[in-house]
């Protein structure tokens, strides 16, 4: 049975939440610095699910000096917690590049995989420096399967040129997500030396969903020097959504 002390403190964080744009008719907007430091608090409550609404709502204030309270919480024995603070640090942006920048990509090793993308996609928000990018590279040899997925995500989103050779590398790796994963960061640079590996996952690779991505990364390139590859995987590929993708990016290269 849930307790009258847990409800109250969850009615008490929703408040706090909800009040921030003061969505309830007239009621005046809370001031977000009280807000804060209330949830800061409440991100020590003994119930997790305090502390995860807690989280929600520190992302939702976006506030900066909430990035010390919230690099605490990706230490929190629960798991959907440490993804909810990984996420609100994401919603800080830039300004917490420094303090939370390494720390999310140690949570790329977090044994949650909701943990590594939730980090994933906050050093996709908050940006990437040359060695945050050296160290996600090096995930990308991650014996775990998960690590390497979040790595590559946080790469495409980084689009960070000197991750290239690794992505090229990536393609061939066992697992389809990574190889998916790798053609779309490579697609976000628009590097023309990227063209023939992933025209060569178009026309290759066993998965339906990497060729498909490859289809729409060409697409994307617009050069027709693969004009012949989109050709083929229009007209013989197995899978129909692939075949509808390279028909898309022919048009694309012949009529865009």
């Amino acid at each position: 049975m849930v307790g009258w002390n847990f409800i109250a403190r969850l009615l008490q964080t929703i408040l706090l939440l909800s009040g921030l744009s003061g969505c309830y008719g007239n009621t005046a907007a809370t001031d977000p610095n009280a807000a804060a430091a209330r949830l800061i608090e409440l991100l020590q409550d003994e119930d997790p699910r305090i502390r995860l609404t807690a989280a929600q709502a520190l992302g939702k204030i976006a506030a900066p000096d909430t990035a010390g309270a919230l690099l605490r919480s990706l230490d929190d024995a629960d798991p959907s917690v440490r993804a909810m603070s990984a996420w609100a640090l994401g919603r800080l942006g830039e300004a917490v590049l420094d303090p939370a920048g390494l720390e999310l990509v140690n949570r790329l090793d977090d044994p949650s995989p909701a943990v590594k993308l939730a980090a994933a996609e906050a050093l996709g928000e908050i940006g990437g420096t040359q060695t945050i990018v050296e160290l996600l590279t090096e995930r990308l040899r991650h014996a775990d399967v998960e690590s390497r997925r979040a790595a590559v995500r946080a790469l495409t989103w980084l689009e960070a040129e000197s991750a290239h050779h690794a992505l090229i590398t990536a393609l061939s790796d066992s697992d389809a997500q990574v190889r998916q994963g790798a053609v779309a960061a490579l697609g976000e640079m628009v590097d023309s030396r990227s063209l023939p590996p992933i025209r060569d996952r178009l026309l290759k690779d066993a998965h339906a969903g990497v060729r498909g991505e490859a289809a729409f990364r060409l697409g994307k390139f617009g050069d027709s020097t693969v004009v012949p590859a989109l050709r083929s995987a229009s007209a013989r590929d197995p899978d129909a959504a692939v075949r509808r993708w390279a028909s898309w990016a022919l048009e694309q290269i012949e009529h865009g």
